[in-house]
């Protein structure tokens, strides 16, 4: 509400669970359709945040936590290079690490699956990652 009443334009983004939930439980798309019923103007779009690709693929394509909508309104992933909870990265004494290339493809894949428009990389991600899927992007592949 507190972005709304500013009257600029904005994009809130989202951590999810493969269940396709938020961290509290909230279904993805009673998440969204909320947020756009509850404020004027409603968000440009969404995105979702700190979330290994993987996640974020079964929270978008989930059964009953996702819908057509949420998959026309998320248009962006800034994605995390471990496949681990949000709770099992914060007690993480040692960075976890995807390959560079992997997270290339399977960013870019995700890309191609649902059209995303907004991409790159967030906990664990560094020039390599990114290099990786502007790499992947290019090649249309």
């Amino acid at each position: 509400m507190a972005l709304a009443a500013t009257g600029q334009p904005y994009i809130i983004s989202f951590v999810v669970r493969p269940e396709g939930t938020l961290l509290d439980g909230t279904p993805l798309k009673d998440a969204i359709a909320g947020i756009d019923a509850a404020v004027t103007p409603r968000p440009l779009a969404y995105m979702i945040n700190c979330t290994h690709v993987s996640f974020a693929r079964e929270a978008l394509t989930h059964g009953s936590n996702s819908s057509p909508l949420v998959r026309q309104r998320v248009i962006g992933l800034l994605a995390n290079t471990a496949a681990l909870s949000p709770e099992d990265l914060n007690e993480s004494t040692n960075l976890v690490e995807e390959d560079p290339e992997t997270f290339g493809k399977s960013v870019a894949g995700l890309h191609r699956e649902l059209g995303l428009k907004i991409l790159g990389g967030c906990c664990g991600t560094d020039d390599r990652h990114i290099r990786s899927l502007a790499a992947q992007l290019a090649t249309g592949v």
